[in-house]
């Protein structure tokens, strides 16, 4: 149950991992573009805001234990990419859930219903993470002296040509795999890669995501296209070694 106390919002969270999605690879390369067909809202939703807005703090703990795993994985997912994000940067994302429910809760009298409270409540959250991943990178960037754009795996395509179909290096050729996916994802510009992850990684519709990033529904269809594209150009060689196999 949340307790709202001196303006802190402290409620228990369960343990979350975001492993790799494979099978985003070859939509990814292939330029596929799936649409989702969201379900309609729930009325809870919009009973239990009616009773958070005449200050009723049980009904946002339960509003919180209702989406506090979307927004979790929302958060996890843009500030670590498509990969594994147990390892690698170091950030708690307990605290940026907390701080995202905490800033949805003062703002709920500003919620005018123009959304859903998932749609309005996802945006926080990925305008907190971005600036969360934006802080981390220029952190990166100075603590090793070079762009960020620079740490590329470019031998990743020549371990892929000598791997071979036993155990452990097959293993290692998936290693490799998810590797060049996430750096290819990493090094697409900021807007290009915060659409592709909510929509292949996160099943976000493009609706959902327009108002998360408040744009138009054509723009995120922008930047999905050209950001397949880029990642399509990145990744070709990834056909190349499957084809060369066989």
């Amino acid at each position: 149950m949340i307790a709202i106390q001196k303006g802190t919002v402290s409620y228990p969270l369960r343990n979350m991992t975001f492993l790799p999605q494979r099978d985003k690879q070859a939509a990814l390369i292939g330029g596929a573009i799936p649409v989702r067909i969201d379900a309609p809202e729930r009325d809870e939703d919009a009973a239990l805001l009616r009773r958070c807005k005449d200050g009723d703090a049980d009904a946002y703990g339960v509003l919180v234990a209702r989406h506090e795993r979307r927004v979790q994985a929302i958060i996890g997912r843009i500030i670590y990419g498509s990969g594994d994000t147990r390892g690698g940067a170091s950030v708690d994302l307990e605290d940026l859930v907390q701080d995202v429910f905490l800033q949805a809760w003062r703002a709920l009298p500003r919620f005018r219903g123009d959304s859903r409270f998932s749609t309005w409540l996802y945006r926080i959250a990925t305008n907190r993470a971005l600036k969360e991943w934006k802080r981390m990178r220029v952190q990166a960037a100075r603590i090793h002296e070079t762009p960020l754009e620079d740490h590329v795996d470019i031998e990743a395509s020549a371990a892929l040509s000598y791997a071979s179909t036993d155990s452990p290096q097959h293993a290692f050729e998936i290693r490799m795999r998810d590797t060049s996916m996430k750096q290819a994802i990493d090094r697409l510009p900021q807007k290009q890669r915060t659409v592709v992850l909510l929509h292949y990684y996160e099943d976000c519709s493009c609706e959902d995501i327009a108002t998360m990033l408040d744009c138009s529904v054509g723009t995120v269809w922008s930047r999905l296209h050209y950001g397949v594209k880029r990642l399509r150009q990145s990744l070709s060689w990834m056909d190349a070694n499957e084809n060369s196999a066989l």
